[in-house]
């Protein structure tokens, strides 16, 4: 798996997760602190979020990080 597979699967989980959780792309922004134009971008696989981002959203969104990235293979 390369760096933008990666980023597409990461993505599609993570507004998989959000929509899951009744949560806008503006609610998840303002929780991580960051714009819900760059949620989007996150979600579309085109930027790839801090760990410390990561480690927010999976708080949030209620995410062991081990679950979210089980079926990830690089």
């Amino acid at each position: 798996m390369d760096k933008n597979e990666f980023l597409a699967k990461y993505g599609l989980n993570l507004k998989i997760e959000r929509i899951r959780n009744h949560m806008t792309q503006e609610d998840l922004a303002e929780r991580v602190d960051c714009s819900a134009v760059h949620i989007g971008y996150i979600e579309r696989g085109l930027k790839c979020p801090t760990i410390f981002q990561f480690l927010k959203i999976a708080r949030i969104l209620n995410i062991q990080l081990d679950d979210f990235f089980k079926d990830f293979v690089i």
